[in-house]
């Protein structure tokens, strides 16, 4: 693993500041895009293992996240900015044309900036993610029916009656997530739940720009991530692209994921 080689902060839209780190010294950039939003960049800090002589790694935790600023300001939290955010990161820190490292959000975030500024980036990593978020909740909606009947029936109970917080609903909020979110391998329901639970102390904000751009949990999409669609465009990305998804991801490698790999042209799908 290398070694952070430079750490800082950097300005980014109306004053506020986001946090960095730079691991390794190489000529060429790996540029890491964390999920969320409102996570922190730390859960890819082993992407610093690929670093060396001729590739560095940098890390950010986005506005929102992580050891960023966290303004309470709900009209930040809209794609575009985002998207401009990534260009920020680029120039400010010099460095030149870059491959992506998009997870989760991240690579939809990596995807749209690939569209909108194609000559900045060398090449794509997609991993757990999507071109429509319209595929995606099919498959949260799978999830969730494979609960089964009584739970699932209890789930929209509650999200009609805005009971969110009940016991009966939280629970069932933590299994998917232990099942598709943090799943143990090998597989066991007590110990994904108690892992999950503690990566999401550590990583996860229930508030913020994961409220508003997506919804109150990951199974549950109300905002406009959920209804994010650039599968039109795949075709215009002209750079290879490395495409990862898990077997028992929330989004399906039939459907979300394979979506990816028929529409951009030169890519490798894992």
């Amino acid at each position: 693993m290398a070694a952070v080689s430079g750490e800082g902060r950097i300005e980014v839209e109306d004053g506020y500041q986001i946090a960095y780190r730079i691991f390794g010294t190489g000529r060429r950039t790996l540029l890491g895009l964390h999920g969320g939003p409102g996570a922190s960049s730390r859960y890819l800090d082993r992407l610093s293992e690929v670093a060396g002589d001729d590739l560095k790694l940098v890390l950010y935790d986005q506005l929102g996240g992580g050891e960023s600023d966290r303004p309470d300001d709900p009209e930040l939290w809209q794609i575009p900015r985002f998207i401009r955010e990534v260009e920020t990161v680029r120039a400010t820190l010099d460095l030149g044309v870059v491959a992506l490292f998009g997870q989760s959000w991240g690579g939809m975030l990596g995807l749209a900036y690939t569209l909108d500024y194609p000559a900045n980036v060398s090449a794509l990593v997609l991993s757990n993610t999507y071109a429509s978020g319209k595929h995606y909740l099919l498959d949260i909606a799978e999830h969730r029916m494979a609960l089964g009947a009584d739970r699932h029936a209890m789930m929209l109970r509650r999200e009609f009656e805005g009971d969110l917080d009940a016991p009966d609903y939280q629970d069932a909020v933590l299994e998917l997530n232990s099942r598709h979110l943090r799943r143990s391998s090998p597989y066991e329901p007590a110990t994904s739940r108690r892992e999950f639970e503690e990566i999401a102390a550590r990583y996860l904000s229930d508030t913020g720009p994961a409220y508003a751009l997506w919804g109150p949990h990951e199974f549950r999409g109300t905002g406009p991530q959920a209804y994010f669609d650039i599968s039109g465009r795949l075709h215009e990305i002209h750079v290879p692209a490395l495409i990862l998804c898990g077997w028992y991801d929330e989004l399906s490698p039939k459907r979300c994921s394979r979506a990816l790999a028929d529409g951009i042209p030169d890519n490798e799908y894992v």
